[in-house]
């Protein structure tokens, strides 16, 4: 088998390292360029998440993302979407693609809801969200955020929102919307969740179809939830009358609120561009 080295361009810093076995690559013909995937055969469900590249649909530019144990890093100075992504139609405000039970991708998903997010329900589908305007205002905040606080790298999260299955449609084309939200516990802003069983309860049951294929309905009511990436950056706790992390202060020291410094489980995010709803779970 043919060994690989993996070049990583990262803040303008070159480094080799060599390929993981089940190692490959494939080229796939997009609108306005070639991508070049990636694919890891054996690797972690942790790994999984990181085997990317970036790819400038315009120009056939590519990036490749730095693999790490860490939280994933995959926005650049130029604006493309993860290589893992279907062709992107730009006639569309967003698409709802269904993935493969079989796929890695899904059972990465699926595993992370039930066993970290420790949900004990049947899932009916899971649905990746690619909106390509909602991607680039959440990775233009990532690096204004690093650059606000002279860091390299930022904290980044995967977290739970339960909502209606009304609100799906809406949140999918315009992200969540800060001047929808109540005043809660630790701030007005939008609350988020480390186990995906606390953001089971702001999930209710519905008849209503999801906006995806016509809109697929159940003979039974279902829940959906979201698993988003959110920046939560340094965090303090937060009160209810906060608007901000730093409520009242000209400078902004913290990024977002959480019920507890030390062992958080609730985060609250008070700018929408720190979010990128990543996967709808549609589920029983």
């Amino acid at each position: 088998m043919r060994k690989w080295n993996i070049w990583t361009l990262l803040r303008s810093h070159w480094s080799s390292h060599r390929a993981p076995s089940g190692f490959g690559i494939t080229w796939q013909t997009v609108e306005g360029g070639i991508a070049l995937r990636m694919i890891l055969i054996t690797v972690s469900p942790v790994r999984m998440w990181k085997a990317m590249l970036q790819t400038d649909l315009n120009t056939g530019r590519q990036r490749r993302i730095q693999r790490s144990t860490k939280t994933e890093r995959s926005c650049s100075c130029f604006i493309v979407a993860p290589v893992f992504w279907n062709a992107v139609d730009l006639t569309r405000p967003y698409q709802l693609i269904t993935l493969n039970e079989r796929t890695p991708e899904y059972q990465t998903v699926a595993s992370y809801v039930k066993n970290d997010g420790l949900l004990g329900r049947s899932i009916l589908s899971i649905f990746r969200i690619q909106n390509l305007d909602l991607w680039e205002l959440f990775c233009r905040k990532e690096q204004q955020l690093m650059r606000i606080h002279g860091v390299k790298d930022i904290q980044e999260k995967r977290l739970f929102h339960g909502t209606k299955i009304t609100n799906a449609d809406s949140i999918c084309k315009y992200n969540f919307d800060l001047r929808l939200a109540e005043r809660g516990v630790y701030g007005k802003g939008i609350y988020f969740a480390k186990y995906a069983t606390y953001a089971d309860k702001y999930s209710m049951y519905s008849m209503d179809p999801l906006p995806v294929d016509g809109g697929k309905t159940h003979n039974r009511p279902t829940k959906i939830m979201f698993l988003a990436r959110v920046i939560v950056g340094k965090s303090t706790v937060g009160q209810a009358h906060f608007l901000k992390p730093d409520h009242e202060s000209l400078v902004n020291i913290h990024d977002s609120c959480v019920n507890d410094i030390n062992n958080p489980n609730i985060f609250v995010i008070f700018d929408p561009n720190q979010i990128y709803p990543e996967y709808l779970i549609h589920y029983e």
